[in-house]
């Protein structure tokens, strides 16, 4: 990205924008909201290498210290715990203003004392849940601050849907009262050696209803990257088969406007077993969506919640909002100027 002397330099150390996942999407969304105001920089902690973009993994640390060395202002967003370290210490020693955001609940990570002395030295923390927010603060240098990691989409920017996945949409909806959920996930990931997205309950929820006679319940699951556990996937793919559930289930392994496809359902679900502030939930709200999602966590208000894990209690809650279909959402998120706050940490 093209460097302009009026305009102060951000470097953003994380996963790249170019990537998919929750962070990759904030960081697009950050960089398009604020680029008429701030020149952005990457350095890249993710697997693959994208043009243009400085990746960690090169372990070309000359490079990696000329970008911190031409930076006014470090935003650090890694989602690993050495690494943030690594990041942090090396900014202060350098002098920079130095912003973390952390996109998880830092507890899980198990280093709350080095967390929370680390943070206290930085110019601002950002936490996206009140749980992390609670655990890290403390008095100090530091200015806390707690948000939500979703910022609103750039829709000129999403791309359309795969022809494939409109088409089963299409064909699905041709049932009498046919109501769609949707999820995704970016990866197949285990947490607590259960399916951390919850695809797993989906299916398991989604069977039931069918057994119960709500043959018009669908579900649309993304899988944007096939890369782990391929033998538990061609598991879901045989449960769907044994149940004849391949009319009412569609498995997307490829990445896919996720903004686009909540647009075209009717429910979106959230089944994690462990959780930050999910850009999803944040998205369905914004776009008034209902949203159902595992009490692990505290949710967004409007946010409905099923039991974490429970699948019986998850499909009692998709036919609690089928029955309510039509209905106006009571509320939604609340109109927040992003990026006047963005602008304000950045320059204070």
């Amino acid at each position: 990205m093209p460097n302009n002397s009026n305009k102060l330099k951000v470097l953003l150390i994380g996963p790249s924008p170019r990537n998919i996942g929750g962070i990759s999407i904030h960081l697009k969304r950050l960089i398009g909201l604020l680029k008429d105001k701030y020149d952005f920089s990457i350095v890249d902690e993710g697997h693959t290498r994208y043009r243009g973009e400085f990746n960690l993994r090169t372990l070309n640390l000359v490079m990696y210290y000329k970008l911190l060395f031409r930076a006014d202002i470090v935003h650090i967003h890694s989602g690993v715990f050495i690494l943030r370290v690594f990041h942090i210490i090396n900014s202060l020693l350098l002098h920079k203003k130095t912003i973390v955001t952390i996109h998880r609940d830092p507890r899980i990570e198990g280093h709350a004392t080095t967390t929370r002395f680390l943070l206290g030295k930085c110019d601002h923390a950002i936490l996206v849940n009140k749980e992390g927010y609670d655990a890290v603060r403390k008095s100090g240098k530091c200015q806390y601050h707690l948000l939500p990691a979703f910022l609103p989409p750039l829709l000129d920017e999403e791309p359309s849907l795969p022809s494939e996945i409109l088409d089963w949409i299409g064909s699905f909806k041709k049932n009498n009262g046919a109501y769609i959920c949707c999820s995704n996930a970016w990866n197949l990931v285990f947490h607590n050696n259960e399916d951390l997205y919850g695809l797993d309950i989906c299916l398991k929820a989604i069977n039931r209803l069918c057994v119960s006679g709500f043959r018009n319940v669908g579900l649309v699951f993304v899988v944007a990257s096939c890369t782990a556990h391929a033998e538990v996937l061609d598991a879901y793919k045989k449960y769907i088969s044994d149940n004849h559930l391949e009319n009412n289930i569609l498995i997307w392994e490829h990445p896919t406007s996720f903004v686009r496809l909540i647009q075209r359902c009717d429910l979106v679900l959230r089944t994690t077993n462990t959780d930050g502030d999910a850009i999803s939930i944040r998205e369905s709200l914004y776009y008034r969506k209902p949203v159902l999602a595992s009490d692990v966590v505290r949710r967004p208000k409007a946010t409905m919640l099923f039991k974490n894990r429970d699948f019986i209690d998850l499909a009692h809650k998709i036919a609690s909002c089928m029955a309510h279909r039509g209905e106006k959402m009571q509320s939604a998120c609340e109109p927040i100027d992003y990026k006047t706050l963005y602008i304000n940490i950045y320059n204070c």
